[in-house]
């Protein structure tokens, strides 16, 4: 089989995080040279860096975000979910442009830290595996941390990424526990076997555990009583950032929960 027919018979998936994980391979290695480079005098590549990624985040909305050839409902709604984040992405990246350039905020790792985030997202949309799950919320808190304190210089970014990183620690292990406790009653991550037993097996572990994950998603959406940490959050950090963390979770988790609710009264 050659490469086109492997590309063709892959899912978007797989091409879309494959792309993701090479351009953000490629520029982290192209930051970490360039930036320290003392012939080109330490230039500053963030301006560049989010021009090219606009390009980018543009050419796979184009290229990959409009793939509906497979019947499957739940793969028709993961492909429509993507195509929304893709817009919210690029509209976020460009609005964020020119309030980065007005402060003064001129590190590259920004934008790369925006593409983990993407990655992530991509991730999360069609994830049906409890591991894969954990991993892409964990992978995109840890982005967060990062950009919760982005600004060093000031005391209340620090407070926000302080406080911001606590919950997010406490909120992480109500997951795992929760994801741990629908293992241990029905010993499945996929999430396809996982709702056809639940009807199938009333348990203690499972009604504990569904009810952590809840609680760990509410948290993520800042669904009241679980919300807070906005207030402290969204105010000490960067404006640019509060928008980033007022879109692009919230998106991703909204449909998460509404995928896991009709995915599992559809049993």
């Amino acid at each position: 089989m050659g490469l086109f027919d492997c590309l063709n018979n892959a899912s978007f998936f797989n091409i879309t995080i494959f792309s993701l994980s090479v351009y953000l391979m490629n520029s982290i290695l192209y930051g970490v040279f360039v930036s320290s480079d003392t012939t080109l005098a330490y230039p500053n590549l963030l301006s560049s860096f989010s021009s090219f990624s606009l390009f980018f985040l543009l050419c796979n909305f184009f290229l990959f975000c409009f793939d509906f050839s497979y019947t499957d409902a739940l793969y028709f709604f993961n492909q429509n979910i993507q195509a929304i984040f893709f817009i919210v992405t690029i509209l976020t990246l460009f609005a964020t442009r020119d309030f980065l350039e007005a402060r003064n905020i001129n590190k590259y790792e920004y934008d790369i830290l925006f593409i983990f985030v993407v990655l992530s997202g991509c991730c999360l949309c069609f994830a049906d595996d409890s591991l894969i799950f954990y991993l892409a919320i964990e992978l995109q808190s840890l982005a967060f941390y990062v950009f919760a304190t982005f600004n060093r210089n000031s005391e209340f970014t620090t407070e926000a990424g302080l406080k911001y990183f606590i919950f997010g620690a406490v909120n992480s292990c109500f997951m795992l526990l929760g994801f741990s406790l629908v293992y241990l009653a029905f010993g499945v991550t996929s999430f396809e076997f996982l709702f056809s037993l639940i009807l199938e097996k009333n348990d203690l572990f499972l009604f504990s555990g569904i009810l952590l994950i809840l609680v760990a998603l509410l948290f993520k959406v800042g669904s009241a009583p679980f919300h807070t940490w906005l207030c402290d959050v969204y105010d000490g950090s960067v404006l640019s950032v509060t928008l980033l963390f007022a879109s692009l979770p919230k998106l991703i988790v909204f449909s998460i929960l509404i995928k896991l609710f009709f995915s599992l009264f559809s049993v």
